[in-house]
């Protein structure tokens, strides 16, 4: 089978698609997946950078390129009663892990979540780990609730996309903060509001919200202060030892770290099957032109996500 392979930190070169054999069931509450589609996160091309060195290994990564999967279930250990072979599935794996472009996979069956057999396999490839941060930073950590008032900065990004649409679901007042080409596509998914970060700068509005969720990872607790309520929640998604100082200081502040929940999981794929959540795709690569892709997520601002075409 082939698979992209990263040894080393660096520009798209870095990546290698290699020939390996196709891994074995060996151990417990295990299945075998054929995968047809996975996509890219901004995790990818840090990764590759090596910008999570303190994370992912200081002179090699730990981890394999892509997270998300969707495809079909070939084969399963005994003691998995819940699943079938022919099955559909998406799945994410940890960020220490990875993987996932690669034409099989073995993951753990509690995280394979089942789709409609007839589902469009694309929509569903961008949602493991963009959806599942939205979720987890809108509902585990901002408590979201009808009613508030959430602000999104980054809200036509991968993460950012699905968060509208989130916070949406659940009542809430949502401003997006984004350029001013994708304000029309904000709007479209539900943003109430958008801010053009380009000609108008949100962190000196007067204008307080419950949560404030930093998808880009380019404020601070410090300067967004003045806009979050005074029982109100800010979320970034990039650790730094700025944040860390935060977190240990300040109750208000949230890291979100996304991993495998069957949970979260479970109710991204119930709202998209409902069609409560969308994806919006920007390009498909097929895993050939996986440097290509690279390029694209990393150096163009992508609205929605990029997906890779494994078979």
């Amino acid at each position: 089978m082939k698979k992209v392979t990263q040894n080393q930190y660096g520009d798209t070169s870095v990546l290698k698609i290699i020939d390996c054999d196709k891994p074995r069931i060996t151990g417990k509450a295990e299945v075998l997946v054929k995968v047809q589609y996975s996509s890219l996160n901004a995790i990818d091309w840090k990764n590759r950078k090596g910008l999570f060195r303190i994370f992912s290994g200081w002179f090699s990564p730990r981890s394999q390129p892509g997270f998300d999967i969707v495809g079909s279930i070939v084969n399963k250990s005994d003691d998995v009663n819940d699943l079938e072979i022919g099955d559909k599935i998406l799945s994410l794996l940890g960020t220490l892990k990875g993987g996932a472009f690669s034409q099989y996979v073995i993951i753990n069956a509690k995280y394979a979540i089942k789709i409609n057999p007839s589902a469009d396999e694309t929509i569903f490839a961008g949602l493991p780990m963009a959806a599942s941060t939205a979720w987890m930073a809108l509902v585990n950590h901002g408590k979201i609730k009808r009613g508030d008032k959430v602000l999104i900065n980054g809200g036509s990004s991968g993460v950012g996309h699905y968060a509208i649409q989130i916070a949406k679901h659940y009542g809430a007042e949502v401003t997006a903060v984004t350029s001013e080409k994708n304000e029309a596509f904000c709007r479209e998914l539900g943003a109430d509001n958008t801010v053009d970060y380009q000609n108008e700068k949100y962190i000196g509005k007067t204008e307080q919200y419950n949560i404030i969720f930093d998808v880009v990872s380019n404020s601070s607790f410090h300067e967004i202060k003045p806009i979050l309520a005074p029982n109100g929640i800010y979320i970034d998604t990039n650790m730094s030892l700025s944040l860390i100082k935060d977190l240990l200081i300040h109750k208000q502040v949230k890291f979100v770290s996304v991993h495998p929940d069957r949970k979260v999981l479970q109710e991204i794929v119930q709202m998209t099957e409902f069609g409560k959540l969308k994806t919006h795709i920007a390009k498909i690569f097929p895993m050939n032109n996986i440097t290509e892709a690279h390029e694209e997520i990393e150096h163009c601002h992508t609205v929605g996500k990029i997906i890779i075409k494994i078979d």
